[in-house]
């Protein structure tokens, strides 16, 4: 099994964009196309994904996709145990468990800039 790192993300970038990411993706496919028979591409898209999918339902969902145990457990791990609160001046709130969206920041989310 071929196994690819890509080290040009562009994704949460200034200069980064859908067009660049697109030509980058392409431009890799074609050169796998010269030496294989065919290539299996997956893209997801996660930038807005989360943001009104509770976590229950998405995975319950997931779960009935075919993919690896590994991949669904690592998007199962990264869902729990997400904690949020709000500060303002002194006052914090209580921590309250995030169920849908994702975290700020993260990999999976919009970059805090």
């Amino acid at each position: 099994m071929l196994s690819l790192c890509f080290s040009d993300h562009l994704e949460f970038r200034p200069f980064g964009s859908t067009t660049a990411a697109l030509v980058a993706l392409l431009h890799t496919v074609a050169d796998m196309l010269a030496t294989n028979g065919f290539v299996y591409v997956i893209a997801l898209d996660f930038s807005k994904a989360f943001d009104t999918v509770g976590h229950s339902s998405l995975m319950d969902k997931m779960a009935q996709l075919a993919m690896p145990d590994q991949v669904y457990n690592w998007i199962r791990d990264f869902f729990n145990g997400r904690y949020h609160c709000t500060k303002f001046a002194v006052e914090v709130s209580p921590l309250v468990d995030i169920t849908a969206s994702v975290v700020q920041g993260s990999s999976l989310g919009p970059a805090f800039i």
